[in-house]
């Protein structure tokens, strides 16, 4: 959370009043006043999931017995498609502006932080009639901190030039504060001693997202260098972003020719030349630009070795995004990775993903491979009383984020294979189901975990969401 809680009030006060006091002369609407970019506003309105993305195959929320149906028939055709659909409309423009940008539809979500807040506050309407006054903060991803306390604090690989900004759509938004769901003293009331509590379950329509950006520093010739993943280990090992040691390089000002094949480069000390066919375009990447606050932060929280200074108007680049959706009992799971080569992606997208990208998709939004857990091994198993034998491995990972982990980070044993032991051998789903509010069972690799596993015994299930584990208030 940012050092800045004081200057965020005051911010909020100071536009309070101006629309008190002028009768909303002053207030900055989320709509745009004409057609020029230099009015605008700074109140965000949480966008719906778009109803129409002229796709003719896809829906959202899809019925539950369709998926289930894709998942007995191991139609990954299907699933893929929908993932593509998702992220779509995730990454659709709408008519909300903030500081002359106009925002896609996952960057007008709450963050939970903000939730949190009012859950704390009992203002159970807030998550359903929200607005924003500016964008969600950026925060060191809380999945890097589980790590180390599970890793019993040993040093885990976690690029802490890597910001998140995990935020709800409006239909789960409404459901965490509807049931103050980050309070403490609710999720008490659903432990059951001896037994399994649960919390109720998220909406349909609810969708989680971690949109997770690189933070760097253009060099003298307007070039960001970002690391960029080369492939899986083989064999399998802890590959952080740190030790990929492949590279692109970003062209703030946008002069590279479009759909230009690029050659990362490798290792230290490249050449002009090199890269020169390193080098794409900003806009290539979904991107935006740093407000003061956001800048005084990542100063408190970059590396040790990064010795610039952020500014307001220093860029982040969208580097990954999980997504999650309830159309499921066990939630749909999609993970987004920024590729070089985004027609061929390497594992764990591939090109059979990529050629089911929709035409829709176009720009930056089109840079990104998927990767998808709509299960957690093949055959599908029942959400209670699977099993782990006979069953193949369904791998989801999100390079940018778990591909760093080792053996000492799962601390929930492997029952498919004791020889996954790494974060590019995990499931999303897999992984979620050990969301309890206590926070203490740790963190799997890919395998079979049934809802009722007497793991669970005396824990409160959250239905999957890690994100309420790490921001639970608990003097409430």
């Amino acid at each position: 959370m940012k050092n800045s809680n004081s200057l965020k009030t005051v911010k909020i006060q100071l536009l309070s009043c101006f629309i008190v006091a002028i009768l909303f002369s002053c207030k900055e609407s989320s709509q745009k006043l004409d057609n020029t970019t230099e009015d605008y506003v700074s109140i965000i309105e949480p966008q719906e999931f778009p109803p129409n993305l002229g796709i003719p195959w896809f829906n959202f929320p899809e019925d539950s017995t369709t998926i289930y149906s894709w998942l007995d028939k191991r139609d990954t055709l299907s699933i893929t498609k929908h993932a593509w659909g998702i992220w779509a409309g995730l990454t659709a423009k709408t008519n909300q502006v903030y500081q002359k940008d106009t925002l896609l539809v996952f960057e007008t979500w709450m963050g939970v932080e903000k939730l949190a807040e009012l859950s704390a506050e009992g203002n159970q309407e807030g998550g359903c009639d929200p607005k924003k006054t500016e964008r969600t903060d950026l925060q060191v991803p809380n999945q890097f901190f589980h790590a180390q306390l599970f890793a019993r604090n040993a040093v885990v690989d976690s690029t802490f030039q890597l910001f998140e900004t995990v935020s709800y759509n409006p239909g789960a938004a409404c459901f965490a504060t509807k049931n103050l769901i980050f309070n403490q003293s609710v999720l008490n009331k659903y432990y059951t001693k001896g037994g399994i509590g649960k919390i109720p379950d998220f909406p349909a329509n609810g969708i989680t997202i971690k949109p997770t950006y690189y933070a760097g520093k253009p060099n003298s010739d307007g070039l960001i260098r970002i690391p960029t993943w080369p492939g899986n280990p083989n064999p399998p090992k802890a590959f952080g972003a740190s030790t990929w040691q492949t590279y692109v390089y970003v062209d703030v000002n946008n002069s590279q020719p479009k759909n230009k094949k690029l050659v990362p480069v490798t290792g230290k000390n490249p050449s002009d030349e090199q890269i020169a066919q390193a080098t794409c375009n900003l806009n290539d990447f979904i991107h935006y630009t740093l407000d003061k606050e956001d800048a005084m932060y990542l100063n408190q929280h970059q590396d040790k070795g990064h010795t610039k200074a952020f500014v307001a108007g220093d860029l982040v680049l969208l580097a990954a995004m999980h997504v999650a959706t309830k159309e499921i009992s066990n939630w749909t799971w999609q993970t987004f990775f920024w590729s070089y080569r985004q027609d061929n992606p390497s594992f764990p997208s591939s090109k059979f993903a990529a050629q089911l990208r929709p035409t829709q998709l176009q720009g930056a939004a089109s840079h990104y491979a998927v990767s998808t857990a709509y299960a957690m091994v093949w055959p599908n198993q029942p959400i209670n009383g699977g099993t782990n034998e006979n069953v193949e491995p369904i791998i989801a990972f999100n390079p940018y984020l778990e591909a760093g982990f080792g053996p000492e980070v799962f601390q929930f044993k492997n029952k498919m294979d004791p020889q996954y032991q790494y974060g590019v051998q995990t499931n999303c789903m897999s992984c979620h189901a050990l969301a309890t509010a206590k926070g203490n069972i740790g963190y799997s690799t890919d395998q079979y975990i049934s809802m009722n596993d007497t793991i669970f015994v005396n824990q409160v299930q959250l239905d999957f969401a890690w994100s309420i584990q790490g921001n639970i208030n608990k003097d409430k």
